[in-house]
């Protein structure tokens, strides 16, 4: 019996020095984020506030009045329009479909919804995501909670790191997002079910390289500001 001893303290070595690693990434990652010293190219409220002001318009016309703006105040930071594709995101039971503005490490500003009705998990992030809606109905069932809340056109759904929830989306609805945080933990959820369900290894290949794209833009965009 006391043959397997050795091998079991060996394990239980490892995985406490794995949580620690993990413990320390993750503090690491919070520090980083938190710094004053970090400095973010867009603020939540902005967003929040150019999309409200489109909100109940034609998504269409809408998502192309706020592109045009957000290039206005934001040179070099918009992917051009040669850059812009509409993608499907399959990820936690539900459906839709994203166009990515903005991408690095910490921030990312896209376009999403869905033409059909749709809704899941939301996923569990180390990021601050902000949704505001241009048109159709958001549903949200906040966990531990017994009831749900609808949004509509012009509200701002807020889902804080760490936090998950039921979602769900009426057909037709479209909205402006916002992340902030350690932006490429989110992937692994929002790629999840496109690598291991529906195998669709085109749509992944156009989302990372879709955010390739974005991240290349953001390191010119950070040579040209310190050269």
């Amino acid at each position: 019996m006391s043959g397997w001893l050795p091998g079991w303290s060996g394990r239980w070595v490892r995985a406490g020095l794995a949580v620690a690693a993990a413990a320390l990434v993750i503090q690491a990652l919070r520090s980083w984020l938190s710094s004053p010293a970090r400095r973010f190219q867009f603020e939540p409220e902005e967003i929040a506030r150019l999309a409200r002001h489109h909100a109940g318009l034609d998504h269409e016309q809408a998502f192309s009045k706020i592109i045009v703006e957000l290039r206005k105040r934001h040179p070099g930071h918009i992917l051009p329009d040669e850059d812009l594709q509409w993608v499907f995101v399959n990820a936690g039971g539900w459906m839709g479909s994203m166009c990515l503005l903005h991408a690095s490490f910490s921030e990312y500003v896209l376009l999403f919804g869905t033409a059909v009705d749709t809704g899941g998990h939301s996923g569990r992030y180390w990021a601050d995501i902000y949704d505001t809606v241009i048109s159709g109905t958001f549903r949200q069932w906040k966990e531990g909670t017994t009831k749900s809340e609808i949004y509509y056109p012009g509200d701002t759904i807020v889902h804080h790191s760490g936090e998950a929830t039921s979602v769900q989306w009426s057909a037709g609805t479209w909205m402006v997002e916002y992340g902030r945080g350690f932006i490429p933990s989110t992937l692994a959820f929002a790629l999840a079910d496109t690598v291991f369900s529906t195998q669709d290894f085109l749509t992944l290949f156009y989302t990372v390289r879709v955010y390739a794209k974005g991240l290349l833009l953001e390191a010119n965009a950070y040579f040209s500001d310190t050269s």
